[in-house]
């Protein structure tokens, strides 16, 4: 049987919207280390097109996302940083850190979920307020 992760109930199209701004804002992409000979040089090349910037959401929103979810059990709080923050691990080293069946594992997913939702209600009527 295969389990798809990405399939969100309904309950928590609010929640996961938030999640995925979070899991944006809060991601810790690899990074390659330039030789020291290079660290400085700045490129004589010219630009065509104008850098976009990319923002977020509001920081603030974000860090109360993050108390909540550090105020989750560990095992919740492992799976939602695996879905949202640190999807490129593999699914199968999550499972095994957290000791759970595939089916497992979207169970705690929603879960963790359920109680995000419990913890920010408040927060999250005022951004649906917004959204619409």
């Amino acid at each position: 049987m295969i389990i798809d992760y990405s399939r969100i109930p309904a309950r928590h199209d609010a929640i996961n919207l938030c999640l995925e701004q979070w899991g944006r804002w809060i991601i810790d992409r690899p990074r390659f280390e330039v030789h020291p000979m290079f660290r400085l040089y700045q490129s004589k090349a010219r630009q065509w097109e104008l850098p976009e910037l990319v923002v977020h959401g509001n920081p603030h929103n974000h860090l109360e996302i993050e108390r909540a979810i550090c105020a989750l059990p560990a095992s919740h709080r492992t799976a939602i940083r695996w879905a949202y923050a640190y999807p490129w691990v593999p699914v199968n080293r999550v499972r095994r850190e957290l000791g759970l069946t595939k089916e497992g594992l979207g169970h705690m997913l929603n879960d963790a979920r359920d109680m995000l939702i419990n913890r920010l209600k408040t927060r999250l009527a005022e951004f649906e307020q917004r959204a619409i």
